[in-house]
C-alpha cells in the first residue's frame, strides 16, 4: 500500500473507480463522474491538500488505484476520508490509522470520521471516539466519530 499524489492517477481509472456502484453505495448521491467532472474532483481535492492542516492522497496498491483518504475541513475540526474499492476493503484500518499517525504529526487534537447511514455503527470505533453523534450533512444522514488524538 502506497499514498500518492492524486495528480498521478490515470484519469480514466479514476472516473471508473469513482463511479463504481459499491463506492457510491456509501457515499452522499452525486452524478456520475467523467472525465473532466473527474478532473474538477482531482483539481478540489489539490486545492484542500494544499491548506494547512489538511492531507489528500490516493491510494496504490502494486501500482494500481485502490482509493483515496485525505485529512480534510470539516466545520470547526478536521474529518478522516478513507474511501476504498471493495477489493480493498480490509485495508480500512492500516490506512485509518496511517492518517491518525499523519494527523496527529500535524498537529491536531482531535479529528472526526463521518460514516453515511448506509454503513454499519462499529463498536471499534464506538470505544475509540470520545462521542458518537448523529448529523445531517452534505445531503445525507452521518453517524460521527469524534476521536481525540
Amino acid at each position: 500500500m502506497k499514498f500518492v499524489d492524486l495528480k498521478s492517477i490515470n484519469l480514466d481509472r479514476l472516473v471508473a473507480f469513482l463511479n463504481e456502484n459499491d463506492i457510491r453505495a456509501h457515499l452522499i448521491k452525486h452524478a456520475l463522474y467523467d472525465t473532466q467532472t473527474a478532473q474538477e474532483w482531482v483539481n478540489s481535492k489539490l486545492a484542500l491538500d494544499a491548506l494547512e492542516g489538511c492531507y489528500v492522497r490516493a491510494i496504490e496498491v502494486e501500482g494500481s488505484l485502490a482509493g483515496w483518504c485525505g485529512i480534510q475541513p470539516d466545520d470547526s475540526v478536521y474529518e478522516i476520508a478513507i474511501v476504498l474499492q471493495k477489493s480493498c476493503w480490509g485495508m480500512g484500518i492500516p490506512v485509518f490509522r496511517q492518517l491518525l499517525e499523519t494527523a496527529k504529526k500535524m498537529g491536531h487534537k482531535e479529528v472526526v470520521l463521518n460514516l453515511l447511514d448506509s454503513r454499519p455503527q462499529y463498536e471499534s470505533l464506538r470505544r475509540l471516539a470520545s462521542k458518537v453523534e448523529k448529523r445531517h450533512i452534505h445531503g445525507g444522514c452521518f453517524t460521527t466519530y469524534h476521536i481525540l488524538l
